[in-house]
This record gives structure tokens, C-alpha cells and sequence, in this order.
């Protein structure tokens, strides 16, 4: 009998220290830490922090904690976070931690001296990025333009589409040309995109004395030889009816009680690349419901704004049901607001300018471009951590992202005292 109840001891002593190890390790894994000086269990918080590039270190209410592709793990609270590596500009954040809840900290870090590089020298003007951003179009013009020096630099006149993606020795610098001049001019010429960004629709600038619009219709992957002016209002039709079912399908993915709201008092400007968040502008001051509840935990800790005031701009999270102020009417170009006939409130002043030209989505899907005069920053999505990725004189205010999201392509002339022409740089992010 004794070795019977010896046995039975044994197996329940085991039992015991397999299920309290496992206790333990899930305990372990949920955050929970003993703390011996108070001689308690307590809950805490997991940091999982990440950096492009990575190697960065992380550094916690000013002291330095470890590299970036770790996880950390703090007492519940807020946490002035900074992710800083050398050459980069460093990334910083006011974080909060919970118990039992994991934290993601995604840092872009920009260069503090970006490099440029060269991607034309013929000169090039009306450059065009297509609706999924993965190609840019623009013109060289049809004769060639003398330099200040009085030389001439050769151009092969004509359309050219320049894919924006990444080869394996390095950046595809073989653009293709579409169209060549031949007597058509198309320096002054205005390019638009079709909707999946297969075809071009090129419009000389007058056309007077003629009963319909006319252009050209190209193909983007091959040379057009024949170039035959076509109406255009044809082309504009279908293309409107195939981006009106794009939009409808992309709708689709956005909550109803979000869409009820921006149908009224918002216009959107695009969807991010994964479709997860919306950047949009409100028209009229309006509440955004509370669509998730109860709201998730673990989400992005920067303060949300949910009533939304005109001509802001805002990007709505769908996962994490969470919506961000941006820029507010008075960081991007209004026009002057006009004398008031009689006694009144003045109206609001709109922009000047179309606001998906300054503000757009990089591939990250979390981060933004904001172009400005002789300025371009990156921000993340929620607004936070804007910084300057190039400062420098560049044409009309055109840059926009590689498809990688690793560079940015801008139209600059860096050595005007040699050449009048512009051309296209990229600038490198990383």
C-alpha cells in the first residue's frame, strides 16, 4: 500500500511542475515579471520594436536599451521612445505600455544628406506618375535646348515611360519611349493615365476650330509607330466608368458607418497601397462614430481626433478604427478669401491645389509624402514624426515615390549655370 501511495505522489508532484511550468512560460510570454524587492507578480508590457534600416538603437526616456529588431519588456505606463542611428535622422514617439499587451514600434529612419542620383539629361518636362504607382511618364521635348554655354544637348523628342522598379545590379534606367515626335510636337502637350495604367491619353493644347476634342491614345508597354488623333470624349468615358468601378470595389473594404459620413462631409483622396487606411479631406464639420467596440487595445497610442472640421486633412485606420488629423487648412496653400460684399462671416478659403499632388501614400502604407515650396517630408500616418527627406529647389513641386518606397523621383535642374534644362533625380531614402 505504502508504494502505491508513493507512486501516486510522484505522479501528482510531476503533474504539478508540468502544469506550473507551463503556467509559468504562458505567463512569462503574456508579460507577467516577479518582482522579488515587493515580492509580487506583476503584469507587463511587450515593445516590439523595428527600424528600416535596422541596427538602430532604441533609447527609453533617455537611456539606451538595445538594438532595433527586438523586443522589450516595460512596467505599464507612457515611454518617450527614440529610435536614433548614425547618419539618420531619428525617429521618436510617446508610447504607451500595457500589461499583458504587445506594442509595435515601425521606425522609417531618413538620412540627415540624402544622395542623388541622375535618371535623365535630355531634359524633361510634364512628368506624370500613374494611378498605382509603379510607372512615370513625361515628355522630352521636341527640339533640342541649348545650354548657357551655347551647346546643344540631343534628345530623341517624343513620350517615355519609365518604370519605377528595382533591377538586381541597381535602379532600371531603361526608360522606353512610346511616342516619337515626328512634327507633333508634344512638349505643351497634357498626358493623363487611364485607370489601370496601361494606356496614356495625350492632348495637344489648342485645338481650335474643331467640333470634338481630339488625342492620342498609347500604349504604355511597346512604341506606338502610327499616331492617329482620335476623340477623346469617347476615351474619358470609359475610362471614368472603369475608375467609377475601381472606387466601387475599393468601397467595399471601408465600414458603412465610416462611408455614410464621408459621403456628407468628406471627400476621399486615396486609399493607402494595402487598402487599410483612408487619406481623406472633410468638407463639413462632422463626428465619426465609434465603429469597433469595445475599441482594440495594443492600437497606435497618438492621439485620435474623431470630429473632423473642413478643408483638414485626415487618415482614418479601418483595422484599428482609429482617425488621425494630418494637416489642418492653414499647413497647405488656400486662396485669398474675398472681400465680403456686405455684413457676414467670410467664406473658407479652399486650396489652390490639388491636395493628392502634395499629399500621397508611400508603398509602406504607413507612411506620407507632403510636398512643399523647395521641401519634401515624410510623416507617418498618424501625423507624427514629420521630417525633411529633401530640401532643394525642384519644379513645381514634383516628387513622388519609387515603388519600393526607398526613393523619391523629383524634377530638378541642379547646375542651371551650365544647362537650362530640368530632369529627373532620384533621391535616395535609405
Amino acid at each position: 500500500m505504502f508504494s502505491n501511495i508513493r507512486s501516486f505522489l510522484i505522479s501528482f508532484v510531476t503533474v504539478c511542475i508540468i502544469f506550473g511550468t507551463a503556467a509559468a512560460i504562458i505567463s512569462y510570454g503574456r508579460g507577467y515579471r516577479f518582482n522579488f524587492g515587493d515580492r509580487e507578480l506583476n503584469a507587463t508590457g511587450l515593445v516590439v520594436a523595428q527600424s528600416d534600416p535596422s541596427g538602430a538603437q532604441i533609447i527609453v526616456d533617455d537611456k539606451i536599451t538595445t538594438a532595433t529588431q527586438a523586443t522589450l519588456t516595460l512596467a505599464p505606463g507612457w515611454y518617450n521612445v527614440t529610435i536614433a542611428k548614425e547618419g539618420f535622422q531619428p525617429w521618436k514617439k510617446r508610447v504607451k505600455v500595457q500589461g499583458e499587451v504587445v506594442t509595435k514600434i515601425d521606425a522609417l529612419l531618413l538620412p540627415v544628406n540624402p544622395s542623388l542620383t541622375a535618371l535623365t539629361v535630355s531634359g524633361v518636362v510634364s512628368p506624370i506618375l500613374s494611378p498605382d504607382g509603379s510607372k512615370l511618364a513625361y515628355v522630352v521635348p521636341d527640339q533640342p535646348q541649348a545650354t548657357i554655354s551655347g551647346t546643344l544637348s540631343p534628345t530623341r523628342p517624343g513620350i517615355w515611360v519609365l518604370d519605377l522598379v528595382d533591377k538586381p545590379l541597381g535602379l532600371n534606367r531603361d526608360a522606353r519611349q512610346i511616342a516619337q515626335s515626328n512634327g507633333t510636337d508634344f512638349s505643351k502637350a497634357a498626358l493623363h493615365w487611364s485607370p489601370d495604367s496601361k494606356q496614356i491619353l495625350a492632348t495637344p493644347p489648342t485645338q481650335t476650330g474643331l467640333s470634338a476634342p481630339l488625342g492620342y491614345l498609347l500604349d504604355t508597354d511597346k512604341l506606338n509607330p502610327n499616331l492617329t488623333l482620335i476623340n477623346i470624349k469617347t476615351v474619358q468615358t470609359d475610362w471614368q466608368t472603369l475608375k467609377d468601378q475601381r472606387t466601387k470595389e475599393q468601397l467595399v473594404t471601408i465600414p458603412p458607418a465610416f462611408t455614410d459620413v464621408a459621403s456628407t462631409s468628406a471627400t476621399i483622396i486615396a486609399l493607402s497601397p494595402d487598402e487599410t487606411k483612408i487619406l481623406y479631406e472633410a468638407t463639413a464639420s462632422a463626428t465619426l462614430p465609434q465603429i469597433i467596440t469595445p475599441p482594440i487595445i495594443g492600437t497606435d497610442p497618438t492621439e485620435e481626433t474623431r470630429t473632423i472640421k473642413p478643408n483638414n486633412l485626415y487618415v482614418y485606420d479601418i483595422k484599428e478604427d482609429r482617425n488621425y488629423l494630418v494637416l489642418n487648412a492653414a499647413q497647405f496653400p488656400v486662396a485669398p478669401i474675398p472681400t465680403p460684399v456686405r455684413k457676414g462671416t467670410l467664406p473658407t478659403p479652399t486650396p489652390v491645389v490639388d491636395v493628392s499632388t502634395i499629399l500621397r501614400w508611400l508603398p509602406t502604407s504607413r507612411h506620407l509624402v507632403y510636398v512643399v515650396k523647395d521641401k519634401v517630408q515624410i510623416m507617418d500616418y498618424d501625423g507624427a514624426n514629420v521630417r525633411t527627406a529633401y530640401a532643394g529647389p525642384f519644379w513645381d513641386s514634383f516628387a513622388v515615390p519609387w515603388a519600393s518606397g526607398g526613393k523619391l523621383v523629383i524634377l530638378t535642374n541642379l547646375n542651371s549655370s551650365a544647362s537650362e534644362v530640368n530632369n529627373l533625380y532620384v533621391v535616395n531614402l535609405k
